[in-house]
C-alpha cells in the first residue's frame, strides 16, 4: 500500500471541514496516510495512531523533527502540503534527499483573499497589489516543481495560478455520505432561512438583509450561526424593522452546525460577485444539503455546474432586487416542495461531489506519480 504524509495548515483542535472526511476517513481505505497538525501549546511531537501534532515552530525543520522521533521520512512515497508555500519550499528542498513525490493542496487562495478583504475595507494599496503579484509568482514557481497540484477547482487554478503547468487533480468541496442528517419537521407555516458564516465587509451580508427588509410576505424567519454572536447582534440591530425576525447563535462543532441547519428550511449562500467566491462551490452549500436543506445561492458557473435552478436550488444575482424576488418566491413555495428540492440536491451531490468517490480517485492518481 502506498504511504502518504499530509502536512496540514490547521491547528490541533480546529474544525477540519475539508481534511476530516477525505483525508482522515476515506483516503486511509486506499493508502497508508499520516496527517500532521500543528500546535502553539506543546514543545514536543504528539502522536495518536496516524495523527501527528507538532510544535508550530518546527514547521521549517519538519523532517528533522520527524526523524528525531524515529519517523522515517524516506518511507513516504508522497508528501502533500496544504496551502503553506514556506513549508512547500522546505519540502521541495528535501525532495531528492528523501526520494519523495511532492503534492501541493490549495483549498483556498489565501493571499488573494487578503487582498480582496483589504479592497472591501478600503485599505488596499499599490504596495499590497505588487506584493500579491510577487507572492503569486513565487508560489506558482514552487507549484511547478511539484509532482502534482491539488486545487479546489479548475477555475481556481486558471484565475489565480494560470502559469502553473504541473499535473493537476481537482479536490472540490463535497458531501460526506456517512454524515447525512435527517431534516426536522415542523407544524408552523413560516419559512426559516439559515445562514452560516461571518458577517464581514467582504461578504456584504447587509445587502441580503436589505432584501429581507423589502419582502412583503412576513411568514419568514432568519437563523444565523456565526462565530462572533455579539458582533452579529449589533450588526442586525441596525435593521430595526426585521431584527425581531432574526435569531443568532453559535455552533461550536460541525455536529451542532448540522443540527442547526436541520431545523431550517432554506440555506443562504449568497456572496458578492468576486473571484474568490466564484471559483469554487462554497462549503456552506455542502453543509446545507448534508442536512437535506436546499439553498438560495449565487448565480455563478461553479454552482450552476452542479445544481439546477428551481429543481434542487434557487439562483440569483447579488443585488437587492434579485434576492428579494427569490426570497418572495421561496416563501410562497409549499414546504413539501422545498423538502423535495433538498432531497434532490443531496442526491445530486452524492452522485457528483462525494468524498468517498473522490478518495478512491485521488488514491489512484497518487499511485501513478
Amino acid at each position: 500500500m502506498q504511504k502518504v504524509l499530509y502536512i496540514t495548515d490547521r491547528e490541533e483542535y480546529s474544525e477540519h471541514n475539508f481534511i476530516g472526511p477525505l483525508f482522515e476517513k476515506y483516503l486511509p481505505e486506499y493508502v497508508d496516510i499520516d496527517i500532521i497538525y500543528f500546535t502553539k501549546f506543546k514543545s514536543y511531537l504528539g502522536r495518536k495512531d496516524n495523527l501527528f501534532v507538532i510544535p508550530e515552530y518546527e514547521k521549517k525543520n519538519l523532517f528533522a523533527c520527524l526523524e528525531d522521533n524515529k519517523i522515517d521520512v524516506s518511507s513516504y512515497d508522497c508528501v502533500i502540503v496544504r496551502n503553506m508555500h514556506d513549508v512547500l519550499e522546505y519540502v521541495l528542498e528535501n525532495k531528492t534527499k528523501y526520494n519523495i513525490k511532492v503534492a501541493f493542496r490549495l483549498s483556498f487562495p489565501k493571499i488573494s483573499g487578503e487582498l480582496e478583504r483589504a479592497k472591501a475595507e478600503n485599505r488596499s494599496s499599490m504596495i499590497q497589489v505588487i506584493n500579491h503579484r510577487l507572492k503569486t509568482y513565487i508560489k506558482s514557481k514552487l507549484i511547478n516543481r511539484c509532482d502534482i497540484f491539488l486545487p479546489t477547482s479548475k477555475q481556481m487554478q486558471e484565475v489565480y495560478y494560470p502559469d502553473v503547468s504541473t499535473k493537476t487533480f481537482i479536490i472540490p468541496s463535497a458531501i460526506d455520505p456517512q454524515r447525512l442528517h435527517k431534516k426536522v419537521t415542523r407544524d408552523d407555516d413560516k419559512i426559516i432561512f439559515a445562514y452560516d458564516g461571518t458577517l464581514s465587509k467582504l461578504r456584504n451580508f447587509e445587502l441580503v438583509l436589505e432584501a429581507f427588509e423589502s419582502v412583503q410576505n412576513d411568514k419568514w424567519e432568519l437563523s444565523i450561526s456565526t462565530k462572533d454572536v455579539e458582533f452579529a447582534k449589533e450588526y442586525v440591530a441596525s435593521f430595526a424593522t426585521i431584527s425581531n425576525k432574526i435569531k443568532i447563535s453559535k455552533a461550536d462543532t460541525k455536529e451542532e452546525l448540522l443540527d442547526f441547519i436541520t431545523k431550517c428550511d432554506v440555506g443562504l449562500a449568497l456572496l458578492p460577485d468576486i473571484s474568490i467566491f466564484n471559483t469554487s462551490v462554497h462549503l456552506k452549500i455542502m453543509d446545507y444539503y448534508t442536512s437535506g436543506v436546499p439553498s438560495l445561492m449565487s448565480n455563478n458557473t461553479q454552482n450552476s455546474s452542479i445544481f439546477t435552478d428551481e429543481k434542487d436550488a434557487w439562483f440569483c444575482d447579488f443585488n437587492v432586487q434579485s434576492i428579494k424576488n427569490e426570497l418572495e418566491k421561496i416563501i410562497d413555495t409549499p414546504r413539501q416542495k422545498i423538502r423535495e428540492m433538498g432531497k434532490l440536491g443531496q442526491e445530486r451531490l452524492l452522485e457528483v461531489r462525494n468524498y468517498e468517490e473522490i478518495a478512491k480517485k485521488l488514491s489512484q492518481t497518487l499511485s501513478q506519480l
